[in-house]
């Protein structure tokens, strides 16, 4: 992938100039990024205990998974091609608005990722999804929708998505009496669902974003070289 490499020596002379540049640069930016990235301490001690992995190549969505209990089946989703950003009305520091001062605001600027968490018991055909963001450090609860599985679990997919999005939605969150939503949080702290995974989430979710962007890289330079 680089310009001194053999292989760029043997490239046809009919091959655009450009495409030889281009081929060059984006070897340059692999070796670059292949040399200078190293995985958090999170990201290679693994998922919180007993959480486990899943995820595939090529493929941004990441899934948490474990048991609890006799019966229920936990799984933490999130994506990650969806890009953090800065949410005043969350995780800010106490000032007015979630306004800080523009001296601060490159380094202390909250990030929100948001994931959801599915919890089904049994034989799967009923569970509750909670809407859920982080700043890499809290867990905050957006919404809490029960679903009845068993109601969407039709042949065709189109007739269970329409069933999905025309059920209720559950209420809004933050209308909820403050007791309500406490014990929501204790109710997902009890499964795993705390600040120790909330850090991991933001961490593997930068370096799947990065393998992702190094697969990204090598891919087109082969494919333009």
């Amino acid at each position: 992938l680089h310009a001194s490499s053999p292989a760029r020596e043997e490239e046809p002379p009919s091959a655009p100039s450009g495409e030889r540049g281009l081929s060059q640069v984006l070897g340059e930016e692999l070796e670059h990024e292949r040399t200078t990235y190293v995985p958090s301490e999170v990201v290679a001690k693994g998922p919180p205990e007993p959480f486990e992995i899943i995820e595939t190549d090529g493929d941004c969505e990441i899934t948490l998974v474990r048991a609890y209990g006799d019966d229920e089946e936990i799984a933490v989703t999130f994506n990650a091609t969806e890009d953090p950003y800065e949410e005043d009305e969350y995780f800010n520091d106490g000032t007015v608005d979630g306004l800080v001062s523009n001296e601060t605001d490159e380094d202390d600027e909250d990030v929100t990722i948001h994931f959801t968490v599915s919890v089904s018991r049994g034989d799967g055909h009923e569970g509750l999804e909670f809407s859920c963001a982080t700043d890499g450090e809290t867990v905050e609860v957006r919404n809490v929708r029960y679903e009845s599985l068993g109601s969407l679990g039709s042949s065709d997919d189109e007739d269970d998505e329409d069933a999905y999005f025309s059920s209720y939605p559950g209420p809004n969150y933050d209308e909820l009496d403050e007791s309500v939503q406490e014990e929501f949080h204790k109710y997902l702290e009890a499964r795993g669902i705390d600040a120790t995974l909330a850090n991991y989430i933001a961490e593997v979710h930068v370096d799947k974003e990065q393998r992702e962007y190094t697969r990204w890289l090598e891919n087109v330079a082969n494919f333009v070289k």
